[in-house]
This record gives structure tokens, C-alpha cells and sequence, in this order.
């Protein structure tokens, strides 16, 4: 979803999702958040929907990209359903046996790792669904169609634009309906917040023009 901030991209797919009974899933970034604490939240949510059935929506904003592997694995992830060295060593045969026993719930017999591995897969594009919010205006717009191509030819880009005048005014409207206006109340209000908008952009424009003198 690429659209301004603020323009709805995180409220709208969190809204989609529950009414589609989709679960959300969004990492928590902070200070001390690298690449080892994002595959682990990966393996985390890949578990849910590739062993358990879960079906989620994994809503990750650009804001949240810290480091350029964290674009890598979502790439790869959007290209295959899997991330290269992932899942290794016990990780992976716990991994093996969960779908084992995920598959013999459903009365599915699999023989081999690579028929496990592949139901894996399988069910990782079904059930999860990546939706990444980003600001065209950002500075790594132009790069990020060469370097993680999977974001753009794997995924339907939606465009969001910008809160017409009267839509913020019918924001601003319905969210002041009940408070004691006074004399606006009386004679029923001109609800003018989304021109007054527009107006306050202007003078700023002519401000930053001046040099703020």
C-alpha cells in the first residue's frame, strides 16, 4: 500500500483482515531490534501458518525496515514462501515433526522431508498475507524495485491519495457532532475544517517562501 502518512494504510488493513477472520501480526521494533530478533519473529509467524493453519496478515510498515535484510528475507519469503537459512539444524527438524503431525490431523501421510517441506511452503503462501505500507516520497523509493523485486511483482500495489477538503471536514464533522458548539451549533455550522486545510498549507508555503521572516 503506498499513500502519504497518516492516509489510513495500517487502519484499513487491519479493518480488511478481521472482516476476511484474518489474524494481524506486526513486529516490535525498537532500539536493540536487529536481524536475528526479526528471523525469529519470522520463524514465529511462519509456524503459525504453516503448521497450525493460522491465516494472518503480517502488516509491515517501511518505517520498520532497520537494516537491509530485513527487505532480503521479505523478498524471498514473497518469491518462494521460504527464506533461505531459516530454519536449520534443530529448528528445522522440530519444524519437519510439527508438520508431520499438522499433516496426520488432516489424514496426510508424508514420506519424505521434501514432501513435509514442500507442504510447508505450501501452506506459508496460502495463509500468510504480507502487506507492506510505504511513503512513495521516502528516499529509498526508486531503489527498492530493483533491489526486492518480489514487492512489486508479487504483490497488487494500491495507491492511496491524499484526504480531499471535504472528507477531513466530514472527519472533523463527526467527530464534534455531540460537543456543545454554541452559536455554531445553532445556526448548524459550515464544518469548513478541510478548506481551513488547505488555507493553513498555503500560508505555510508563503511563510517557508519568505524565510519565516
Amino acid at each position: 500500500l503506498c499513500g502519504d502518512s497518516g492516509a489510513g494504510k495500517t487502519v484499513l488493513s487491519r479493518f480488511v483482515s478481521w472482516m476476511n477472520g484474518l489474524n494481524i501480526f506486526q513486529i516490535k521494533a525498537h532500539s536493540r531490534y536487529g536481524v536475528e530478533e526479526f528471523f525469529e519473529d519470522l520463524r514465529g509467524v511462519m509456524r503459525r501458518v504453516g503448521c497450525e493453519g493460522e491465516r494472518i496478515t503480517f502488516i509491515f510498515d517501511e518505517s520498520n525496515v532497520l537494516s537491509s535484510g530485513f527487505l532480503e528475507a521479505m523478498n524471498a519469503l514473497l518469491a518462494s514462501g521460504e527464506v533461505p537459512g531459516l530454519f536449520e539444524g534443530d529448528d528445522y527438524n522440530s519444524l519437519l515433526n510439527s508438520c508431520r503431525d499438522s499433516a496426520a490431523r488432516d489424514g496426510i501421510i508424508l514420506d519424505s522431508d521434501e514432501e513435509v517441506w514442500r507442504r510447508f511452503t505450501t501452506l506459508v503462501q496460502r495463509n500468510l498475507h504480507v502487506v507492506f505500507t510505504v511513503n512513495p516520497s521516502g528516499g529509498d523509493w526508486k531503489n527498492r524495485s530493483t533491489t526486492s523485486p518480489a514487492l512489486f511483482n508479487r504483490c497488487v500495489v494500491d495507491w492511496f491519495g491524499s484526504w480531499s477538503p471535504k472528507a477531513l471536514g466530514e472527519v472533523g464533522k463527526e467527530f464534534t457532532m455531540k460537543l456543545d458548539l454554541g452559536d455554531a451549533e445553532a445556526v448548524g455550522g459550515t464544518w469548513g475544517i478541510g478548506d481551513g486545510e488547505c488555507l493553513m498549507n498555503k500560508v505555510g508555503e508563503v511563510f517557508e517562501g519568505s524565510g519565516g521572516s
